[in-house]
């Protein structure tokens, strides 16, 4: 007999997230029984955090039921951690301050998310992304897909359904527990604290900024500086185009030597951003270098977190359109 439980995947997306000018998508893909819902749509000057809440609303929203029981699945530690660890709890009880006396960002979503997860019972779990979860990787296209849409007509917020293509054989769920995770960082990470910060080594197949982003997360770094060395692949790379403050962004196919990575951790509105540049090699010994978006680790990659006592902020240069570090 299928499940009375609802099970959720949502995920969102954001390009140009250090950006005034950005845009954003959203997705989600709801089962019950044997029946799959898809949502999805997006906007323009939003953020990824704002998507990936958005996301949870709009799923939580298609629910008719009444006290149902409900399994969100994203890969955003930023909403696991926020239900799990009841920090949505203490921001109610401190009138919507955070620990450090700054109000609470994305208020408005948090409380909309809030009050439809009070009508159920909901519980959050982490899965990691780009790891080959079925539905988690939906959710990541059609968040894409809204993010697409939006750029050409940013009022437009589709709704697709479509019939379970499972109908008839075992849910792609139903052996999710080997594919998720409940903490972070990513269990294969090795690392080892060291004087002045970490030594790390990324996993092959680790994807680089989440990997990182989750550790830093973990061990509540407030700021630092990153080297590293390896072999990755399927990066994506952009040249910064002060004229119209936008980056050109270039995907590269095939394995790179990983030259030089270096890079820095500071935070965007109570939220880690790691800042890198590369310098890659491909077989023919040329090189190419650039901003770095995001890649995946190809054989391994070892990196030197330099940790400071002080926490690194940026905040918004209307000359360039970028986030750059408050000194």
């Amino acid at each position: 007999m299928p499940s009375e439980k609802i099970i959720i995947y949502c995920d969102g997306a954001c390009s140009g997230n250090q950006f005034e000018q950005n845009v954003g998508g959203w997705g989600a893909v709801l089962q019950y029984k044997d029946r799959v819902k898809e949502i999805y749509g997006g906007e323009k000057n939003t953020t990824n955090n704002r998507m990936e809440l958005t996301a949870c609303i709009k799923a939580l929203e298609q629910v008719k039921l009444k006290n149902a029981e409900i399994e969100i699945y994203c890969d955003s530690a930023y909403i696991v951690n926020c239900f799990r660890q009841g920090w949505h709890l203490k921001w109610q009880r401190n009138g919507w301050m955070t620990s450090k006396k700054a109000p609470v960002e994305n208020r408005d979503l948090w409380e909309r998310l809030i009050s439809l997860a009070d009508q159920h019972q909901v519980t959050f779990q982490k899965v990691k992304g780009h790891a080959g979860v079925e539905l988690n990787e939906r959710a990541d296209q059609l968040a894409n897909r809204g993010m697409a849409e939006a750029e050409k007509n940013p009022s437009q917020s589709p709704v697709a359904n479509r019939p379970s293509p499972i109908a008839n054989r075992q849910s792609p769920i139903a052996n999710r527990q080997s594919k998720i995770t409940n903490a972070s960082p990513d269990p294969r990470l090795d690392y080892r604290a060291v004087e002045g910060g970490y030594l790390l080594r990324l996993p092959r197949g680790a994807r680089v900024m989440e990997t990182l982003l989750d550790f830093i997360r973990e061990k509540n770094i407030d700021g630092g500086a990153l080297s590293a060395i390896g072999a990755v692949e399927e990066v994506e790379l952009g040249y910064f185009r002060l004229s119209d403050h936008q980056y050109l962004r270039k995907k590269l196919n095939g394995i790179y030597e990983l030259v030089a990575f270096s890079g820095n951790v500071s935070y965007v509105d109570g939220q880690p951003m790691v800042h890198a540049h590369a310098v890659l090699g491909d077989p023919g010994f040329q090189t190419v270098a650039g901003h770095f978006f995001d890649g995946a680790v190809a054989v391994t990659m070892e990196i030197y977190l330099t940790v400071f006592s002080d926490k690194i902020a940026r905040r918004r240069d209307e000359e360039t359109g970028l986030n750059l570090l408050d000194l």
